[in-house]
């Protein structure tokens, strides 16, 4: 039932992709950096930069893939698949990064409940692997599984991000006629096996939201829905809500068959994203300057 709805739910998204595409200018600012070629990685879902060496790229796929992350380098090649011990994801739809007592943290959000049929929603933490390019399969440990769950009501979830300022964890709904804001501490919660409980913070003017990221000094936040990236520059000492108060600004996004993962680069003004490849279409990994 479910991989029937999926189907039906990728085809309609990629039949109104494709008419967008046809529509939208080509005059935006995107360069196509390389193609998304592997059998392994078919439903690229979220993506982060490697925090070791410039030009590398932390991926996964969604519902369907075991418990992996990938390397791929920035013209779309697959360099290493890591096994994370322990865990069994259902649908994992994005991947944030945080760094704490300077350790590089990798955080897979296991999130996405297309059917609504899950009420406690998993969280897993890792440390980020350090390559040295001699394997091509790598296994490493599970440090925290971190369960969640909404107050008022199920949902579907496909975007998440943490502040680096104060260890957040920020999740962004996606059906919701307008997409709402929830977030817990990564430090000070779930100490044990409790579930951790969110309640909304807030609602953004749009919905369908299908990822999210902040960069690494914590100053600039990108939300994307299937069409729009949108952004917000954070002022000096504002609380992060408060900075998603503000309207918008649209930045330059070419509209991709199934566009479910953005992310900033570490040290340049800059964005990447990258599509699923639905029912083989292609997918690239774009960069803009902002």
């Amino acid at each position: 039932m479910k991989k029937r709805v999926d189907l039906l739910y990728k085809t309609l998204v990629v039949s109104i992709m494709l008419l967008l595409s046809l529509s939208a200018s080509y005059a935006q600012e995107f360069m196509r950096l390389g193609k998304i070629t592997h059998s392994s990685i078919t439903e690229i879902s979220g993506i982060v930069p490697y925090s070791y060496e410039r030009g590398y790229f932390w991926v996964h796929n969604d519902s369907g893939d075991g418990p992996y992350i990938y390397r791929i380098d920035s013209l779309g090649n697959l360099l290493q698949k890591v096994t994370i011990k322990g865990i069994r994801p259902i649908d994992v739809e994005d991947i944030g990064r945080v760094s704490y007592k300077n350790e590089n943290y990798l955080l897979l959000a296991d999130i996405g409940n297309n059917l609504r049929n899950r009420e406690i929603l998993s969280l897993y933490l890792i440390k980020e692997p350090k390559i040295d390019n001699t394997h091509k399969e790598i296994t490493v440990n599970l440090e925290r599984h971190i369960q969640i769950k909404y107050a008022d009501k199920r949902r579907d979830c496909e975007a998440v991000f943490i502040d680096p300022l104060d260890n957040r964890v920020y999740l962004v709904s996606k059906r919701d006629f307008e997409s709402t804001v929830f977030s817990f501490s990564l430090l000070e919660e779930n100490k044990g096996d409790e579930v951790i409980e969110l309640h909304p913070l807030l609602t953004l003017p749009f919905t369908f939201t299908t990822a999210a990221d902040i960069s690494k000094d914590g100053k600039h936040i990108l939300i994307k829905n299937l069409t729009t990236v949108y952004y917000w520059e954070r002022k000096e000492g504002e609380k992060l809500t408060e900075t998603l108060k503000r309207k918008p600004k649209q930045m330059p996004y070419k509209v991709e068959p199934q566009g479910e993962a953005i992310c900033f680069d570490l040290d340049q003004r800059v964005y990447y994203t990258v599509s699923e490849r639905p029912f083989g279409l292609d997918a690239f990994i774009y960069k803009y300057h902002y």
